[in-house]
């Protein structure tokens, strides 16, 4: 029985004499590796590992599984009707609306764009008969600048003979800072002009910097005696000249407002 558990002892402390010698092994193996890179400044790839490698941009595709004809999947039927993907559609022509929109591009130019159904276009012609027949369409553009206009108080207008079809167009103007208004419409050969849609109203911008200059700033001395002064304290200048001089100026910066005090 005492030779079974000597025997036992000496296995085990075997396993652990050879456990201990593979750690130290190892250990060894990486200061060594450690070292080589360090002085020789590259690390050597052993030959079955060099074999393993493929070289750059070999991608195997002469080893990808091929497709057999069998395998090729035929498009879904429904009966004798072949089912085809959902196909998504264009955007439309047009929207079945009546309607122009007029738009600021710059100071000196607008665009306009519109949309007039056929219908609306046959009836309007009707209704000038027998002037329908020589009448182009145009494009006439209303300065409205400073005035509510009802259709003939513009301050002037110009016409813009059309391209029959023609759905947008560029305006050039001569200056900027005007409001303008469209019609569309035909102009006959008489020079009357008939107008068919009427668009929204625009302002161009201005050519240089705005001359709306703020004259006096609001500081924080300001804030505090308007808001102790509304609550009937006195106290307001004393609280002010007792917050520290660093949030004096935090709240300067966050509280000071760009309007004008009055």
């Amino acid at each position: 029985m005492e030779k079974e558990i000597i025997k036992e002892i000496f296995l085990l402390l075997l396993e652990i004499f050879k456990a201990l010698v593979e750690i130290l092994w190892e250990k060894t193996k990486y200061f060594l590796k450690i070292f080589w890179i360090r002085f020789f400044g590259y690390e050597e790839i052993p030959p079955k590992e060099k074999e393993s490698l493929e070289e750059w941009g070999v991608t195997g595709e002469s080893e990808w599984p091929k497709i057999t004809e069998g395998e090729i999947k035929e498009p879904a039927k429904k009966g004798n009707e072949i089912l085809l993907p959902p196909i998504i559609p264009d955007l439309p022509d047009n929207y079945g609306e009546n309607r122009i929109v007029l738009m600021q591009r710059d100071p000196l130019c607008l665009f306009c764009y519109w949309e007039i159904q056929q219908n609306r276009i046959d009836d309007f012609m009707k209704s000038l008969y027998p002037l329908a027949h020589d009448a182009k369409p145009a494009l006439r553009m209303y300065d409205v600048t400073n005035i509510l206009f009802d259709g003939k108080n513009a301050n002037r207008y110009f016409d813009i003979e059309l391209v029959p079809g023609s759905r947008d167009w560029y305006i050039h103007l001569k200056e900027p800072n005007r409001s303008f208004c469209a019609d569309v419409g035909f102009l006959t050969s008489a020079g009357t002009f008939h107008p068919l849609i009427r668009s929204n109203t625009v302002t161009t911008p201005r050519m240089c910097p705005s001359d709306i200059i703020d004259e006096k700033w609001i500081g924080i001395g300001a804030l505090y005696e308007k808001v102790y002064t509304s609550m009937g304290s006195e106290a307001g200048s004393h609280v002010f000249k007792s917050t520290p001089a660093g949030w004096q100026k935090l709240f300067s910066h966050y509280l000071s407002s760009r309007e004008r005090v009055d």
